[in-house]
């Protein structure tokens, strides 16, 4: 057994030495398996990493030993920056974690004031309410005016104050809220189609979106007619199954290539699609092509609408958005029997330079297949959110409510328990 857990400890990258408690290696277990899975792409996109990443985290809170809350906060910014590690590109999963994190923040925040309560009375008692709305106001002022010290446990000095066993339960119990949320999001987000889609309006949809599906399969149930038209989403061609779904529940659909988007946008009223992620600016990560659907929107001055989760929204801004891109398989462009047509060796070769590339590469053609596009926060017209609509310059307002400003970066800080 002892061999069998060395080998397994090895598998993800950086781990440091585990102490012999069972909870510890239960969980590095879990890590292990999942960042396996997140690196083989078994498990992708939203609906299926972030409950798994919450799951993971809440057995860092249960079963794991710690004795402060600095270190139960060490051993999730470890997790989490183990799981970003080995899937960059889903940023739910980094959302998670932030969540996490600010949960533990605000538990230890309460306890605190709890204690400066008892012990110093009413006005020391208000002096702290103040002192902490002020201090965890989303104003310019206090981004600029943190320095490096507020970051990682630094900038949380009253941390180590609170005991384990006053604020476990109440951190487990709003990481169990948390997953809850996970569970009703889709339903949360579709409650609000009918008060978005009207009567005898033409809906255009980009990509395949469980969301999206769910909003306008809710307005359905209204027996309310609309028309959809789907983009038939190529190379993955995803919006056939999108268009299959919706007729079979009795909405008018019609399937178009992505070419004629820009010719039928005169007559659409609403684009309502998904998106893989919202960043820190407003802007969307998204399937490729949705930027052309955006721009052809915007054209036509028709509303662009996008459904997302709060936990999609990431505090990150795209400084260069191909690092959260991911080229995926060129077969869906190029199929692999097609490239024996296109193979040139150096002797066919048109000229010396093509002679010289078609060696290199062993073909003639290039087929490149971003998954995602970046579209602009100024595209989007409403971002509805399983708490409502808002707009993409608003977007700074939620993630001051929901992620704390020293859990922006995660970083592994190789605590010795996990």
């Amino acid at each position: 057994h002892e061999r069998d857990f060395r080998t397994l400890r090895g598998t993800t990258r950086g781990m440091p030495t585990l102490t012999s408690d069972a909870g510890d290696r239960a969980v590095e277990r879990e890590l292990n398996v999942l960042a396996t899975k997140l690196r083989r792409r078994q498990i992708t996109g939203f609906h299926q990493t972030a409950p798994r990443t919450a799951e993971l985290v809440r057995s860092v809170v249960v079963q794991t030993r710690w004795q402060t809350p600095a270190q139960l906060i060490e051993r999730i910014q470890h997790v989490g920056a183990e799981l970003v590690r080995a899937a960059p590109q889903e940023l739910c999963i980094g959302n998670i974690v932030r969540r996490v994190l600010h949960i533990v923040r605000e538990e230890v925040d309460g306890l605190v004031r709890e204690r400066e309560r008892a012990s110093g009375g009413a006005g020391s008692a208000a002096d702290s309410d103040q002192q902490s709305a002020f201090s965890t106001a989303p104003s310019l002022h206090n981004l600029l005016a943190a320095d490096g010290s507020k970051e990682g446990l630094a900038g949380a000095p009253e941390l180590g104050l609170a005991a384990a066993h006053e604020i476990k339960q109440p951190i487990i119990d709003g990481v169990n809220e948390l997953i809850d949320e996970l569970g009703s999001l889709v339903a949360a987000i579709a409650e609000q189609a009918p008060e978005h889609i009207h009567a005898r309006e033409v809906i255009l949809t980009f990509g395949k979106s469980k969301i999206v599906e769910a909003f306008l399969k809710r307005v359905a149930k209204t027996e309310r007619p609309f028309e959809v038209i789907v983009a038939d989403t190529a190379p993955s061609y995803e919006g056939a199954e999108v268009a299959r779904r919706l007729s079979e529940v009795g909405i008018h659909t019609t399937l178009i290539t992505d070419s004629a988007v820009f010719a039928l946008m005169a007559r659409i009223n609403k684009v309502i699609i998904g998106t893989h992620a919202v960043m820190a600016d407003g802007g969307l990560l998204a399937p490729a092509g949705t930027l052309a659907v955006a721009l052809a929107a915007q054209h036509h001055s028709v509303p662009f609408v996008v459904c997302a989760g709060i936990p999609q929204l990431t505090p990150i801004f795209p400084t260069d958005a191909d690092d959260y891109n991911l080229l995926l398989a060129p077969s869906p462009v190029l199929s692999y029997s097609e490239t024996a047509d296109l193979e040139v060796s150096a002797e066919t070769g048109a000229d010396e330079a093509g002679a010289e590339r078609a060696c290199l590469s062993g073909f003639a053609a290039d087929s490149p297949n971003p998954a995602y596009d970046y579209v602009p926060p100024e595209l989007i017209s409403l971002l509805i959110t399983n708490i409502g609509g808002t707009h993409a310059s608003y977007i700074y307002r939620l993630l001051a409510e929901f992620y704390s400003q020293q859990d922006i970066h995660l970083r592994s800080l190789n605590p010795t328990g996990l």
